[in-house]
């Protein structure tokens, strides 16, 4: 008598992990530069008729803020999809799933290629990524996820290290209070600063080019 079949994964996921979730979904890459490209193209817009209408009606505090709104929420939305920013994560132990901007997106945890960290507000923010993508989370959205994800993801984390695919930062350890390797960074380069120095400058030009227009004007 043959043996049952075996399901690659139990029928009923452990507590805390959502059922299989099968390949990790991918965002669209063209679709992606795409929209970064537009939401570029309105930071500075929105930014330019910001600063033009500030000078140009010398706008108090709040005035200042009403003629901003639309470049401040574009400018969010901007960072958000170039970090390729997650939230609402959920995982069944081999994918990491979360939102970002443009739907669901995934990574598989069993491929992490590198894991880097940064400070943020008193939390850390990571960026996981495997060999097709990344994702960045924060650390806090890891708990909010509960104790089964960020064991997942930690337990992740910890083979790429042992199977020397990457170093794990200082910042990324202590999310789980792990042991780092000698000469670990602290956190690492992921490319979020300088993603955020390129939006700011688009900004920071778009409001001059307002500003000396409005006060021409």
């Amino acid at each position: 008598m043959q043996p049952p079949h075996q399901p690659p994964y139990p029928q009923q996921p452990p507590a805390g992990l959502v059922a299989p979730l099968g390949p990790p979904r991918r965002v669209d890459p063209t679709l992606r530069t795409v929209v970064l490209v537009a939401l570029g193209v309105l930071v500075l817009v929105f930014s330019v008729f910001g600063g033009y209408e500030t000078a140009l009606h010398d706008s108090d505090r709040l005035g200042t803020i009403g003629w901003f709104l639309p470049t401040i929420a574009v400018f969010v939305a901007m960072i958000v999809l170039w970090q390729d920013s997650a939230f609402s994560l959920r995982s069944d132990g081999r994918v990491l799933e979360g939102t970002g901007l443009l739907g669901r997106h995934g990574i598989d945890l069993a491929r992490l290629t590198s894991v880097t960290s940064a400070a943020a507000r008193g939390s850390v923010s990571l960026t996981l990524r495997d060999d097709v993508a990344a994702m960045t989370v924060d650390s806090k959205a890891l708990v909010k996820a509960g104790p089964a994800v960020l064991d997942a993801v930690g337990r992740a984390v910890w083979a790429g290290q042992e199977q020397r695919r990457y170093v794990v930062t200082v910042g990324a350890a202590g999310v789980w209070g792990m042991p780092t390797l000698p000469g670990a960074p602290a956190h690492g380069t992921s490319g979020v600063t300088g993603r955020a120095l390129l939006a700011v400058a688009l900004l920071v030009v778009g409001v001059t080019v307002g500003v000396v227009l409005g006060s021409a004007a």
